[in-house]
Order: C-alpha cells, then sequence, then structure tokens
C-alpha cells in the first residue's frame, strides 16, 4: 500500500523537483503524514507558478526537510498541511528579458480542465516555512532576502481562516470563482552590496533594512472551464518601519534602483505587449426569461445571493498595493567617509522625515477612460484626474484625426517638388501640431462627427481597446523636519514641511499629497509612439515608415496629477542649503555610476501633461 501511494507522490511531485526518489520519500498512510528529504526544485516550474517577472530568473531551489499531513476525511473542509524546515532560493537579473512564463503546474497537476475536487484541495494546501533565504545576483549590487516563519493559509472573505468552503465564491452564472488567501511572516531582513572589483572603484556602503510582522492579502477571481487566473488583487501591508540611513547608503540605494530600471523598463515592455484586453464576464440570462417553477424560483434566489455576494468582493481588474502605516526615515551625513563630490559647508548633518498611511496602487491593465470607482481608494482627487484625463483623450484624439485628415489631403495632391526644409508629411505634421488652436472640451465635442468619419474610414489602427497604466501615490500625512547639526542647540526639531488639516479642518480621510502617472499602451507586440514622439520617428526612419502609418498607431502622451492640501513649507536657510548640497552630491554619484556601468538607455524623451492642484497652500520664511 505504502509504495503505491509514493508510486502516486512521485508522479504528482516529479513536476516540481529534480532528485526525487522513493528512498527520499517516509510515509505513514494510516495517520495521513509524510516527510521528504533534501529535495532540489526544478528552476522554471517554480517561476511559472510563482509567476516571477521575466528581468528575475531562479538558478537553484533547495529544500533540506519538508513534511504534509494530510486529513483523508476531511478534505472538503480542512487544508492539506505541508511544512518546510528551510529554503534557500538564488536568483540572477537578466540584462534581457527572459521568455516569458508558461502555465502553472498547479493548475495543470490534476489533468483536469475544470474547476473540480482536485484544484479545490490543491488550492486549498496551508505552507509554512521556517526561513527562507533568496540571494540575488545583479549587475552591479548583490542582495539576500531572508524570511522567518511564512505562513500561507486560505481565508474567508473576513479575511480569517475558517471551513475551507467558505473560502471561496463560485458563481455558476458568471463561470467564475473568487479564492482569498493570506501570506504571514513575522521578520523579513533585506541587504544589498556593490559587487567590488579592480575596474570600477565605486564608494558604496551596504543597505540594510529589518522589518516586524507583515502580510500580504491575495484575491484571486478564476474561470470555472479551465482554472485560468483572469484578474488578481495583492494587497501587501507594512507595519511602522523606522529607517536610518546615510547619505552613502542613499547614494547606493539610487545607484541599485538605476542599475535595475533599464531591464524592467524592457520587462515592462514585454509585459504590455504580451497583455490581453480584459475580459468580460459572461452576463447570466435574466430570471423572467427561464420557466418559473417553486425549483427554479428557489434556484433563482440562491444565484441572487450568490450573484451580490461575488459582486461585493469581485475583483474587477488586476492590481496591486502597498499599505505603511507609518514610516520614519533618518537621513544623516555619513562623516566618516572622505567626501567625493560637492565640498559641504556643513557637516553632520540629520532630517528626519515622518509619513503616515502611505499607500502606493498600480493598475497595469485599466481601459483607457473607463470608470476609476471600483479603485481601492477612490475620492474626490480620482474624480478630478478622471475628468481631465479625458478631456486629454478627447483632444488627443481631435489632433490625430485632424492630422490623419491633412495627411490623406495631402497625399490626394500630392505636389511635384517637396518642401526643401524635409519631408512634406514631416512638415505638415509639424506645422499642424505646432500652430493648432487650442480648443476646449465643447468645441472638441462638436467636432466629434466629422472626426468619428475619419476614423471609421480606416482600417490600420489597432485592433484592440488601448489601455493604460496608472500608478497612485497617496500620503495622508507628513513631517518633514529641518536638518539638526552638530553646532546647533539640542532643541526639539522644529517642521520644515507639515500638512494642518487638523487646524483647518478638513477631512481625515483627505490625503497631504495625492499622484497619479498614467501611460498608455496598446497591447499589440508593438511600440507605439507618442504623438509627440511622431516627428522624431520620422526624422529617424523616413523610408520604412510613413506618416499616416505612424498616426494610426499612436498613443496619448503619459499624465501627471498632483494635489496637495494644507501643506506648510517653511523656508530654513539651513535645511535649504543642506538639501541642495545633498542632491548635487547625490546627482553627481548617479552620473558617475551610470557612465561606469553604461547605462544610458537611449530612451526617447516623452512629453509628460502635467497638472497639480494645491488647496490651502501656505509658505513661511525664516530670518536668522
Amino acid at each position: 500500500m505504502a509504495g503505491l501511494i509514493k508510486k502516486q507522490i512521485l508522479k504528482h511531485l516529479s513536476r516540481f523537483t529534480k532528485n526525487l526518489s522513493p528512498d527520499k520519500i517516509n510515509l505513514s498512510t494510516l495517520k495521513g503524514e509524510g516527510q521528504l528529504t533534501n529535495l532540489e526544485l526544478d528552476e522554471e516550474v517554480l517561476q511559472n507558478m510563482l509567476d516571477l517577472p521575466t528581468w528575475l530568473a531562479i538558478t537553484r531551489v533547495f529544500c533540506n526537510k519538508a513534511a504534509i499531513r494530510i486529513h483523508w476525511t476531511k478534505l472538503k473542509t480542512h487544508p492539506l498541511c505541508l511544512s518546510l524546515d528551510k529554503v534557500e532560493m538564488e536568483m540572477r537579473t537578466c540584462e534581457e528579458p527572459r521568455p516569458p512564463n508558461g502555465p502553472s503546474p498547479i493548475a495543470t497537476a490534476s489533468g483536469q480542465s475544470e474547476y473540480g475536487f482536485a484544484e479545490k484541495v490543491v488550492e486549498g494546501i496551508s505552507l509554512s516555512v521556517n526561513s527562507i533565504i533568496i540571494k540575488i545576483k545583479a549587475k552591479a549590487f548583490n542582495a539576500s532576502f531572508e524570511l522567518s516563519q511564512l505562513q500561507i493559509y486560505s481565508v474567508n472573505t473576513s479575511w480569517q481562516q475558517s471551513d475551507l468552503r467558505f473560502t471561496r465564491i463560485q458563481d455558476p452564472q458568471r463561470g467564475e470563482v473568487l479564492t482569498f488567501k493570506e501570506i504571514t511572516w513575522q521578520m523579513i531582513r533585506i541587504e544589498a552590496d556593490a559587487i567590488q572589483n579592480e575596474e570600477h572603484d565605486i564608494l558604496s556602503a551596504p543597505v540594510r533594512l529589518i522589518t516586524n510582522q507583515s502580510k500580504l492579502k491575495v484575491s484571486l477571481k478564476r474561470r470555472l472551464k479551465d482554472c485560468n487566473v483572469v484578474a488578481s488583487k495583492l494587497v501587501l501591508l507594512l507595519d511602522d518601519l523606522l529607517w536610518v540611513l546615510t547619505d552613502s547608503q542613499l547614494k547606493a540605494m539610487a545607484q541599485y534602483s538605476k542599475s535595475l530600471s533599464e531591464v524592467i523598463e524592457k520587462s515592462a515592455q514585454q509585459r504590455k505587449s504580451m497583455a490581453s484586453a480584459p475580459t468580460q464576464s459572461a452576463t447570466p440570462v435574466p430570471v423572467s426569461q427561464q420557466v418559473r417553477t417553486p425549483q427554479t424560483i428557489a434556484a433563482a434566489d440562491q444565484n441572487d445571493a450568490l450573484a451580490k455576494l461575488f459582486h461585493a468582493f469581485d475583483v474587477k481588474e488586476t492590481s496591486y498595493h502597498l499599505i505603511i502605516s507609518h514610516l520614519d526615515l533618518h537621513i544623516c551625513d555619513d562623516i566618516h567617509v572622505k567626501e567625493r563630490g560637492f565640498p559641504k559647508e556643513s557637516t553632520g548633518g540629520a532630517m528626519q522625515l515622518s509619513f503616515t498611511q502611505i499607500t502606493v496602487d498600480y493598475y497595469p491593465y485599466h481601459r483607457a477612460g473607463d470608470s476609476c470607482q471600483h479603485w481601492m481608494y477612490y475620492n474626490e482627487a480620482t474624480k478630478t484626474r478622471s475628468s481631465w484625463t479625458k478631456e486629454l483623450l478627447k483632444e488627443f484624439k481631435s489632433n490625430v484625426d485632424m492630422l490623419k485628415q491633412a495627411v490623406m489631403d495631402y497625399s490626394k495632391s500630392k505636389p511635384p517638388s517637396p518642401s526643401p526644409n524635409g519631408s512634406p508629411p514631416h512638415v505638415l505634421i509639424e506645422t499642424t501640431l505646432r500652430h493648432k488652436p487650442v480648443t476646449t472640451g465643447k468645441e472638441q465635442m462638436s467636432k466629434g462627427t466629422s472626426s468619428a468619419n475619419i476614423s471609421s474610414s480606416t482600417s490600420l489602427q489597432p485592433r484592440t481597446k488601448l489601455l493604460s497604466s496608472c500608478f497612485v501615490i497617496r500620503v495622508e500625512d507628513l513631517n518633514i523636519y529641518q536638518v539638526s547639526t552638530a553646532d546647533q542647540r539640542r532643541d526639539s526639531p522644529k517642521a520644515m514641511i507639515c500638512c494642518n488639516k487638523k487646524s483647518l479642518y478638513l477631512p481625515s480621510e483627505m490625503a497631504a499629497i495625492h499622484i497619479e502617472f498614467t501611460e498608455y499602451y496598446f497591447p499589440d507586440g508593438k511600440d507605439f509612439p507618442t504623438l509627440w514622439n511622431v516627428l522624431d520617428r520620422l526624422e529617424k526612419n523616413l523610408q520604412k515608415t510613413s506618416a499616416l502609418d505612424l498616426l494610426f498607431c499612436t498613443v496619448p502622451c503619459p499624465n501627471l496629477y498632483i494635489q496637495m492640501n494644507a501643506l506648510q513649507l517653511t523656508l530654513d536657510p539651513r535645511s535649504m542649503l543642506w538639501l541642495n548640497q545633498f542632491i548635487l552630491d547625490l546627482r553627481q554619484s548617479l552620473e558617475q555610476f551610470t557612465a561606469i556601468y553604461k547605462l544610458d538607455s537611449g530612451k526617447e524623451d516623452e512629453h509628460v501633461d502635467i497638472r497639480v492642484d494645491g488647496l490651502m497652500l501656505k509658505v513661511y520664511t525664516m530670518r536668522h
């Protein structure tokens, strides 16, 4: 009996491991307990299961001991418990994005395509790991992550552990199921250090961060027919953080981020090119169109209750969220390091930055122009930004349609000699863009009929709907204190930038700073230029690409919206001087680092539409 079960375990676990053999399995069939030792996991399968970004690749994964406990008679209500002792993982960054991830092995482990009993059992597995050590090797630095007491388990809609039957919401009419998972850990230690060699003499200090207990909430929406994930929502919750950084450590962080920015940008472009348009759920058949019997009435009531519950917790689009309850950041001069940048008039300075309730939201596949009311922190600032971006989209469509008509009219006329200043379409587009009269939203709406005729008569434009990726950053409250130096009196720190919401009786939910940055793209696997980059493309590639083809494939320019509420700035000369010296030194360090590692990607300069709104802002000056 034990031999047969071992064969079944080998059959399923061979998808995840490299060196699994029967002698490494210690099994007690009656107790429902098993133990595995010295497992080496398959890197590619693990990449697919974790859905890692394509700028990261796993090179080695090892586990010294794994134990499993199965409740044979309670598989519907109790999870399979998998316990790992120590996991070691080695990763590297890719200079060029690796091939995209394949299908998750969990979805295909049972050999069934539909969402059934086997999928529910695998989905409900509870995992605990005593220690995880992750080492990452990058081009300019090495990093390590150490996690202790990691736990992954299924939860109900209240984010509490319960019966497995209550950890999912299944709606047969929509053909979708919602599942909820929570991941917790006791501590995480992050460390990064530059790679020192004889060729690159880089002054760098190791960067360390230790966080307390944290959790990650995961919501998944999958199709019942094939178990594919339709949308997901990840929320990372961090407790209070205290971080002390010297200027050399801050420079090191900026350098590490710069070294990763190019490959992350390439990976993001690859992800956008392979993104599919957001899928729409199937609309259930109205009850009025069905034959009504006592049985169908009871079933309809149950379906209505399920539909309401599903709608209340529905994951309408994929999103990622970071929430930090409080962050205290202390930046200070590193007086023990020899100065290489700009000479500082005052040394030994320190500045404290205190932030309350920081939230960072990322929506990578939002349809341009669609409603944002389902977003996690939808408020008046997002509403204002949405109306502004809709006006920008209208203006963009008006400009593109006008230029299309001008280029097509020019093509029909075909003058015998080109303009001496360059390609005639190129000059035509530039002249039209530079001298186009400014139009209001109402005027653009009045031109909609003629614009629509132009758009409908063409077939070269992308077939998929325009998508946008949006970052939202909110800070509820903040205090940035004036710099303190060694020769200064030991007084309580005074604020240089603060928020006066309470004294001005503003709503507590109003953020001190609200920032939204949006980019647009078509998921067609092409590099679509913005309207203002069309001229540059024509100058570089006049013979291969026509002006009309580029106009049919343009995307709106990125936009940045900033709202500041009840902020007070005190112009302290000592603090302003210290910040100026600090920023100049940081900029020089980044320029040297970029030159050494040749990180200039040569990306086109982009036009960005920027809008800044302010409410009850104050500026004070100080005299010494």
